[in-house]
């Protein structure tokens, strides 16, 4: 921990310099208002999460702690802007972008929030903030953690690193056996806790759609077949496949990519095509729905559920649709999400490897064969629940309460 963090400071400091306007540089160092707040007061939880999906792994643990300790206060950090617009204005806690890691911004970050127990989700894990946190006593849990390899804080070729890391770390929640035997070789310790966006999932059940979407439902005459956070090369994986069975709905991931999302939908006319924010109610081919916040309640109103980002970096959130009773396919980069394993091997999400996989699942949307399968699938996805519970038992002891 010698040339890291003059390396650090480098770095971050001419990024905020020079970024570009718009860019994931400037929103995070323009982010800086707390620097004129004045410090917090009470006992804080602090806890941080590189984007919407880890927040949404963590946010069970976090509202049953503070459930739990209803004097304690909470501030929480993402490192996108894809975590941080979403859950800006999320009402259990002050929320900012993670300050870059340079030891000067760290020290003045620790210095505002004092935060008395941290708690980080996954792997964003910082080695400056990792080394304030040590050195202020605070301790930290990591939670949902998955190890398909040995992380790259913890290798041997870093022993500095590696020391500062498993000197600040309380506790390694890791997800499974599998992830735990990964971390024993490293030769670190850590404790199966589980994974808490079954927690998250399991309060979803039932959220019902808007009628002005219930009524798009009901003016279809064909099955419907919803893409969620769709990426445009989600859009390109359907082009080559029969779709004229179905009532195609596409809600983008980014809504300002709309236009791009359709351009990408080669076999449909324009004529073809309706936008829930400007048509009304009407059978259609297409249906695009730049809409914020409501893929979760439209994934109970289709027949079959395609989840976006599985041709691009990684899939979105199965869970939430699984929450909703649907049997859900996907693109083949599926592996990087730790309850995507656990859903294949159950038969409740179809990785799309082929051509034939296609037209396997397509085959099934829309019978009752898939909606009763749909129903087991939200029975097992509720058995899942415990590891919240589990998390927050490890953080009281953390901070003995």
């Amino acid at each position: 921990m010698i040339i890291y963090p003059l390396l650090a400071e480098f770095v971050f400091r001419t990024g905020a310099i020079f970024g570009r306007t718009g860019s994931w540089w400037s929103a995070v160092g323009g982010s800086r208002n707390w620097t004129h707040e004045p410090p917090l007061e009470g006992k804080t939880i602090w806890m941080h999460c590189a984007s919407l999906g880890e927040f949404e792994m963590g946010r069970p643990v976090l509202e049953q702690f503070l459930d739990r300790h209803e004097h304690w206060q909470a501030v929480v950090t993402f490192f996108s802007p894809s975590g941080y617009e979403p859950r800006k204005n999320y009402s259990c806690a002050k929320v900012y972008y993670l300050p870059f890691d340079r030891p000067s911004l760290v020290t003045k970050w620790l210095a505002y929030v004092q935060p008395d127990l941290a708690l980080m989700v996954r792997y964003d894990l910082w080695p400056n903030h990792i080394a304030g946190l040590r050195r202020a006593n605070i301790p930290l849990v990591v939670l949902g953690m998955s190890a398909p390899k040995t992380p790259w804080y913890l290798s041997r070729a870093l022993p500095l690193i590696r020391k500062n890391f498993i000197a600040g770390v309380h506790t390694w929640g890791v997800v499974s056996e599998a992830d735990a035997a990964i971390m024993s070789m490293a030769g670190v310790h850590s404790e199966v806790l589980g994974n808490p966006k079954y927690d998250y999932a399991a309060a979803l059940v039932g959220v019902e759609a808007s009628e002005k979407f219930k009524a798009w439902k009901q003016a279809q005459h064909k099955p419907v077949l919803l893409l969620g956070s769709a990426h445009l090369s989600d859009c390109e994986a359907l082009n080559g496949l029969d779709l004229q069975g179905f009532s195609l709905w596409v809600v983008p991931h980014d809504l300002g990519e709309s236009a791009k999302l359709l351009g990408a939908l080669t076999q449909y006319e324009s004529s073809q095509v309706f936008d829930s924010t400007r048509d009304e109610p009407k059978a259609t081919d297409v249906l695009m729905m730049p809409e914020f916040g409501v893929l979760v309640s439209l994934y109970g109103l289709a027949d079959g559920v395609v989840i976006g980002g599985g041709w691009d970096g990684a899939t979105h959130n199965v869970l939430e649709a699984t929450a909703q009773g649907k049997i859900t396919a996907c693109g083949p980069n599926w592996q990087k999400i730790a309850e995507n394993k656990e859903l294949i091997e159950q038969g409740f999400l179809h990785p799309i490897q082929t051509h034939g996989d296609w037209i396997q699942y397509l085959e099934q949307v829309g019978t009752e064969e898939l909606a009763a399968q749909g129903k087991t699938a939200q029975a097992w996805m509720l058995e899942q629940r415990g590891a919240a519970e589990k998390i927050v038992k490890v953080l009281e002891e953390a901070v003995q309460l």
